[in-house]
């Protein structure tokens, strides 16, 4: 039986299955007392009343909702849990229908009159909140097309469901060989960890195996990407936004300009990613390199950390922050924030999540090689940056768009990488730390941006009354993730069913791009730390504890940041172009 401490603890969040049912039970009646205050938000005190009780009501469903679809994320086989979450569907249809009443009514009252709110003294920590209602009137209908809407839009999260069971639960892999004949036994969790072994018999004999995997889904899965993309398309029709960009976008005033800026730059510069691959062909001594030796690792006998030692690395790295947050981590760890190792029937991939009045969780597939050390960093960014907002902020004052949130964690992962290239003084060790750094850059500001191109397509297909199909679908794959790379690459062994299993593709629409431009903010930070900037932690402590006065393109600009300006990316992409042509430098002395 795995040790205990090594799976996170959720009964902070619910005690036990009937703890769930019970608060669930409670927030259902907590929503009918909530529709008691129709008709009374044209009084500021019951207005005010009313957003309180709101959204602690909400916080007691969100901790629901982590119980069972953490819980579901760790064991999808969970019968009783399964049960559990269709009973939490039934509860958040509740909830919101019984609320839906509320957006009508306050655009009903008026601007006038929410924005006399402002100048009252009760509502100071809610002006944000009230400048988003007025900004958002135009997109909110009557109170009976609300309630449809929120009966409606729960049936997206379907979708989403339908693809963490397939790849998390139903699918099946054929075992994996090596060059010795060592077989092994794959799942959705250790898959991304067998493509980065250096025994390249094993690559091979696991992509084999997944493109066979992925292949028994085909027809399933395109249609339920499909309509997933059609219903999103839809609901933003609905609601009168001209596009699912930017309705995406216009949430939190972000100009379409920088989605447009952050692709324009990443394609302008994909000689770079060319460049990563070429290096490692020639490295590795491959005559021919093929989609699975993409993650093969510069070393021939990687490091095998264990979790503890990867905790460790993470701490004396991110130490630079100072002792509080290296307090942080300590403490995620022994309060068993999070879930380490992968097994049968585990979600892949990793995440974190969390409440407003809850401490977060984070889901791991740890295997040992240092992909996982930078992906703990990452997702401790994440837990740590979601404790100070919370603690700082109220709850209404929490939400971000994702970019904010993938800073924090991606400008972990540049802390990281640094302090590894710091104190590695043999310049081969120091060429891979600097490959591992680089290969970050490839995956979360190039590949990402390929990835959103994709999406993007999709998206404008059906807004401009078009069709998706499988061969569509695998075509464009196709040109977007690898045609740019057939001079280096050998295509005949792509994976062109790889966007089945993109995870974010289902549970935020244009999230992937943002990591890319996450990435340019961080370097922002990290290198004012680095430089020994005035005020340079402050500022990033500023930046992690949020902000309720701002909108997020200001509030950057307030700390330095200007992403409306062509000359952020323009300095970001010339810092990776510098990086990239010293890790090229590296490897013509590097002996494999």
């Amino acid at each position: 039986m795995e040790n205990q401490k090594y799976i996170w603890d959720l009964t902070k969040f619910c005690k036990d299955e009937a703890d769930c049912e019970n608060k669930l039970q409670e927030v259902e009646k907590e929503a009918v007392y909530l529709a008691k205050f129709k008709g009374e938000l044209g009084t500021p005190d019951k207005l005010l009343e009313f957003w309180e009780k709101y959204y602690l009501t909400y916080d007691k469903f969100c901790t629901c909702l982590i119980y069972v679809n953490a819980g579901l994320d760790t064991n999808m086989d969970n019968e009783s849990l399964r049960l559990l979450q269709g009973k939490l569907e039934n509860t958040r249809n509740i909830f919101e229908s019984n609320s839906a009443f509320v957006g009508p009514e306050l655009k009903s009252l008026g601007n006038d009159y929410l924005r006399s709110l402002k100048s009252d003294e009760r509502f100071k920590e809610w002006e944000l909140y009230i400048d988003n209602i007025i900004f958002t009137n135009e997109h909110t209908l009557s109170e009976a097309e609300e309630k449809m809407l929120a009966e409606v839009s729960n049936f997206t999260y379907g979708y989403n469901e339908i693809n963490k069971n397939c790849y998390g639960a139903d699918i099946k892999y054929n075992d994996a060989v090596d060059s010795k004949g060592n077989v092994y036994h794959l799942n959705s969790g250790n898959v991304s960890g067998f493509l980065s072994s250096p025994d390249r018999a094993l690559r091979k004999s696991v992509a084999e195996n997944v493109r066979e995997a992925y292949s028994h889904y085909t027809n399933l899965m395109t249609q339920n990407f499909i309509y997933y993309i059609k219903t999103v398309v839809t609901l933003s029709k609905i609601r009168n936004y001209k596009s699912v960009l930017s309705r995406n976008l216009s949430a939190f005033r972000v100009d379409e300009k920088v989605y447009d800026n952050v692709i324009k730059c990443a394609r302008e510069n994909i000689d770079l990613q060319a460049m990563y691959y070429k290096v490692k062909k020639d490295v590795l001594g491959f005559d021919e390199m093929y989609n699975y030796d993409i993650s093969a690792p510069f070393e021939k006998n990687t490091n095998n950390y264990t979790f503890e030692e990867g905790v460790d690395i993470v701490k004396k790295a991110l130490s630079v922050l100072g002792q509080e947050y290296v307090d942080l981590i300590d403490r995620a760890v022994k309060e068993r924030w999070i879930d380490v190792y992968p097994r049968d029937k585990k979600r892949s991939f990793g995440y974190t999540w969390g409440t407003y009045s809850r401490t977060y969780i984070i889901l791991l597939n740890w295997t040992g090689d240092i992909n996982d050390v930078f992906t703990l960093a990452h997702e401790l960014g994440h837990a740590i940056q979601h404790y100070f907002t919370n603690t700082t902020q109220k709850i209404q004052n929490t939400d971000q768009p994702i970019f904010l949130a993938e800073t924090a964690s991606t400008f972990n992962e540049i802390i990281l990488g640094n302090y590894l290239l710091k104190n590695t003084k043999d310049t081969d060790e120091r060429f891979v730390v600097l490959g591992h750094l680089i290969n970050e850059i490839v995956g979360t500001v190039f590949s990402q941006a390929n990835l959103s191109m994709f999406e993007d397509f999709c998206y404008k297909t059906i807004e401009n009354g078009g069709n998706l199909s499988t061969e569509v679908l695998k075509q464009k794959w196709l040109e977007c993730m690898q045609k740019p790379f057939e001079d280096i690459i050998n295509l005949s062994q792509c994976n062109l069913l790889g966007w089945q299993n993109v995870f974010h593709f289902y549970n935020h629409s244009y999230y992937v791009w943002q990591y890319a431009l996450a990435y340019m903010i961080s370097g922002y930070f990290v290198e004012n730390l680095n430089n020994d900037k005035q005020n340079a932690l402050e500022l990033y402590y500023k930046f992690l504890k949020g902000t309720n006065e701002y909108y997020p393109t200001e509030f950057l600009k307030k700390l330095g940041v200007d992403i409306n300006s062509e000359e952020f990316y323009k300095q970001s992409f010339k810092g990776f172009r510098a990086l990239f042509e010293q890790f090229k430098e590296l490897a013509k002395d590097y002996k494999y």
